[in-house]
């Protein structure tokens, strides 16, 4: 496939709903007047061919996602894809995406692939150069390989979790519960799930946090980060999305 534009690629369908959410968000940070002063994107969202991350990460299943994400990496790559991000922070812990990079020199090699913890950690250093305290709302996986932690600390910063009964608990059911949960119901999410991420983030506030890291795609469904002044809201998805523009064609990105 040839287009006029460099050909931007989304890994999505984990969920469903935040590759969705990443590929709106892109047009939402594209200049652009007219349908044709889009970019191109390709979505690949096929969630039942892609292993629970946080079930790999903890030992439940044997099956590495990266197997299948490489997989949908050289399909990608072969319509002409050069730049990817993935819609999932927790496909970019160690196990998972290191693995993955080192498939793409053979599946893959002129595909770029953006990594949305780099992007939000530097975004942060950048845009808010006088915090110290950052929070980090994530699921189960990603706090236990210290995802966003290690970065932000790498980074000079000091990581804030919000009480292990938050982390673990209501907030892990805010993005999973099978009748509430965002991953069930994305769009409305619903009042519970509102109330559990608001709740979490309100602890980390309470903990001295000056920003928070919605560190799951699912998170940014739930909050309208401009509805909440104190602490700032951190949007992965959104910095991600500005990171492919700015990648492939950074004239075209909103200021």
């Amino acid at each position: 496939m040839e287009t006029k534009k460099p050909l931007i690629g989304i890994l999505g369908g984990m969920g469903p709903q935040a590759g969705l959410d990443l590929s709106a968000k892109i047009i939402e940070e594209t200049r652009a007047e007219t349908d044709q002063d889009h970019l191109p994107v390709v979505l690949f969202s096929m969630p039942e061919y892609v292993p629970n991350r946080t079930d790999y990460l903890l030992g439940k299943t044997t099956i590495n996602p990266s197997i299948e994400l490489s997989r949908q990496l050289a399909l990608m790559s072969n319509l002409g894809v050069t730049v990817v991000g993935i819609a999932c922070n927790t496909a970019h812990n160690e196990p998972i995406f290191d693995e993955l990079l080192k498939c793409l020199e053979d599946v893959a090699p002129n595909i770029r692939l953006l990594n949305m913890i780099d992007e939000t950690v530097a975004f942060i250093r950048e845009s808010h150069p006088d915090f110290s305290r950052i929070g980090i709302l994530a699921t189960r996986g990603t706090y236990l390989f210290r995802l966003y932690d290690d970065r932000v600390e790498s980074a000079g910063l000091v990581p804030v979790l919000p009480d292990e009964s938050i982390a673990m608990g209501s907030l892990q059911s805010a993005i999973s519960d099978p009748n509430w949960g965002i991953k069930s119901y994305s769009n409305p999410v619903t009042d519970e799930a509102q109330s559990a991420v608001c709740e979490a983030i309100e602890n980390l506030r309470e903990h001295g946090a000056e920003a928070v890291i919605l560190g799951c795609t699912e998170l940014p469904l739930a909050v309208k980060t401009d509805s909440i002044q104190n602490p700032i809201i951190v949007d992965p998805t959104r910095i991600l999305a500005r990171a492919l523009i700015r990648d492939v064609h950074p004239h075209k990105l909103r200021p």
